[in-house]
């Protein structure tokens, strides 16, 4: 009997190449400034509304239009609220339109969706 040498065996699991290393991170210390620095002026922000008592008389002539036109109030409360049901509406648009050019070029099939027969319905 031929004795073989003995390997050892391959390594199991990812291998850490120093630019991999270094790049994950350079990613978790530009993270972390850009989220100190976000804090930061967000609390630069705050602070200045806080301490801006030249901001009162203004505010308070906004908050006093805004209670005489309740109507007005309740549309500037609701708007972002439009906006996002208005940007969902022209996402839906493009995707149905996509669907029914799938559908006429039959390309349904070939997109991967394996509940999907050649003449584009779904099962």
């Amino acid at each position: 009997m031929v004795a073989t040498p003995q390997t050892s065996p391959a390594p199991v699991g990812p291998i850490d190449y120093p630019e991999v290393v270094n790049n994950r991170r350079r990613a978790l210390v530009m993270v972390a400034l850009a989220t100190l620095l976000a804090a930061s002026i967000g609390a630069l922000v705050f602070a200045a509304f806080l301490y801006a008592e030249f901001l009162t008389r203004p505010l308070q002539e906004i908050a006093d239009f805004f209670f005489a036109h309740s109507a007005l109030a309740v549309a500037a409360a609701t708007s972002p609220l439009f906006a996002a049901l208005l940007v969902g509406y022209g996402y839906m648009q493009r995707a149905m339109r996509r669907r029914a050019a799938e559908r006429q070029t039959g390309e349904v099939a070939k997109a991967g969706r394996p509940d999907a027969s050649p003449d584009g319905t779904l099962h």
